[in-house]
């Protein structure tokens, strides 16, 4: 039996706590933590890649709906008017005319 205390206190003295701390219920518990938080199939490298696809999603998101937005505005315009339309957004012109693009 002392045996066994020594041993209990010499590994509780490697960890760095008391020996009290050092029974069944704590090594499980930390077992079972270690276990949940690296080789779970939810551990936190695979809760970490998530979040980054999520926020990549929720981006490209923003982006697309930015992007039907534009598409709509384009629709209003090329309804109400198509020769501008096709002057402005897709550089037509006529035969006799030529284009002078200044940017902004």
């Amino acid at each position: 039996m002392s045996t066994q205390n020594k041993l209990k206190q010499e590994v509780a003295n490697y960890l760095g706590i008391s020996s009290g701390w050092l029974n069944k219920y704590t090594i499980v518990t930390a077992l079972f933590i270690m276990w949940v938080a690296f080789f779970d199939h939810h551990n936190i490298f695979a809760y970490q890649k998530l979040k980054g696809t999520i926020n990549k999603l929720e981006s490209e998101k923003k982006q697309l709906d930015n992007d039907i937005s534009q598409a709509l505005n384009d629709k209003i315009d090329l309804e109400s008017n198509y020769e501008k339309f096709a002057r402005e957004k897709k550089l037509m012109h006529k035969p006799d005319e030529e284009i002078i693009l200044i940017d902004k």
